[in-house]
This record gives C-alpha cells, structure tokens and sequence, in this order.
C-alpha cells in the first residue's frame, strides 16, 4: 500500500523513517515544485534517483539492471545521483510525494554509498523550528538510548556537535537540561533529538512516579496516641 502526503507536513525525516523502519523496496516519488524525481529504495536503502518526465514510465521499467543499461549509467556512479537529486533538496518544503513498495526486481547487491541513517541526519540539518517542534517540544521530555546503537551511529556519521548530544542522553536528563549542558543552540540539539529518534538509537522515557514513603511504626503510634487524647 502506498504511502501519500506533502512535504509542507510529512518532512523528509520522516519518510526516510519509515523507509529504515520497514526495510522493503520499491520507489518514492517526489513531485517537487520545480521537477519530478524518482528515488529506488532496496531493503530499506535509497540506491539511486533520477528525474523523470512521465511517470507511467517508471511503472513500465521493473528491472533495475535493465533500467541503468538503458540509461547507460554505471552502478560506480549511482550516488552521485542521490548527491544531485536527493542531499541538495533536502531544504526544500514543497512537494507531493508517494512511497510505493514492491513490484521493481531489483539484483542481490547494489552498491550503498548513503546509508539511509546518514541521510536521515543530513535531512535532519534543514529541519525548521517548527517541524521540530512537532516531535521536540516539551522541555521537560526525557529520553534513553537503546541497545545496540554502535552499528547505526557508525552508519549515521554524526558531528561533533550530534554527538555531544548523544553523550548527554542517560535517562535521566530533561531536554531542557540537555540543551544546557551542550552549550549549543537549541536548534541544533532538538535537530539532533529528532534525528536520533528517527533512526531508532534512543527512545522517549515515561517519567517515574514517585511513591509516598509509608507511614513509619513510631508516627503511626503518634497519631494513635493523639487520637486517644482527644
């Protein structure tokens, strides 16, 4: 079932979300303002892009080898499209987009010279504060890391400043304290926060309710005491 929406409102991070999230393939087309592109996902990667004037087209092309043969395009060159075509728009908010899944017969081993956690946090970096502010916007919010996150921030290539960020995720920390303790400006760390909740490396924590401390023997026979004296 293909999954529709505009840009204006479903921003990059998230598409490139659920793309990691389900790791199937297929295509999705973004009909930007000015041009159409076509983007082929493998098992959850975005391998390759190009523009195309009419869609019915890409529906007719389900081989994937064939398709680069008639394009003469070499797999060695394949992320240079995602260069041209994908990084350099990530800033733009205007489009219609549709993820597809299935029917393009892709061969066992494309090439992945963008890993689609690299390219959630390098879409990550034009986020605006108010889509930001969508998942970020409660200071009090805490979060944890989950386990294994060595292979997907490795995959990922954060920055000094990101992972400055990471380092202060315990659990215990608030946003607000978060964006204290970096010193960095708070567009960068709740870019950061958003990224890393997108590829699945920390999660939001429920804060703890704490208990009243039960009532002890000795104030217990206080008020029995008090009681009787009345």
């Amino acid at each position: 079932m293909a999954l529709t929406g505009d840009l204006s409102t479903f921003n990059f991070v998230d598409i490139l979300q659920v793309i990691a999230k389900d790791r199937k393939s297929g295509i999705l087309v973004v009909d930007w303002k000015d041009i159409m592109i076509v983007y082929y996902v493998k098992d959850g990667e975005i391998v390759f892009a190009r523009p195309v004037d009419r869609i019915f087209r890409v529906y007719a092309e389900r081989n994937f080898e064939q398709m680069l043969s008639k394009l003469r395009i070499s797999k060695d060159v394949l992320h240079k499209t995602i260069e041209r075509f994908l990084l350099s728009r990530f800033d733009n908010k205007q489009g219609i987009f549709s993820l597809t899944p299935g029917f393009i017969e892709y061969p066992q081993e494309v090439p992945v010279h963008y890993p689609i956690e690299e390219l959630i946090f390098i879409a990550s970096r034009s986020l605006t504060p108010e889509e930001v502010d969508r998942r970020i916007s409660d200071d009090m919010l805490l979060f944890d890391k989950s386990s294994n996150l060595e292979e997907k921030i490795e995959k990922a290539k954060l920055t000094k400043e990101e992972m400055q960020v990471l380092d202060l995720i315990n659990g215990a920390r608030t946003v607000g304290e978060i964006r204290l303790a970096s010193g960095l400006d708070r567009l960068t760390v709740d870019r950061t926060l958003y990224a890393l909740l997108a590829i699945g490396v920390i999660h939001r924590k429920k804060k703890e309710r704490q208990q009243k401390p039960p009532i002890t023997l000795e104030l217990l026979t206080k008020v029995i005491e008090k009681i009787k004296g009345l």
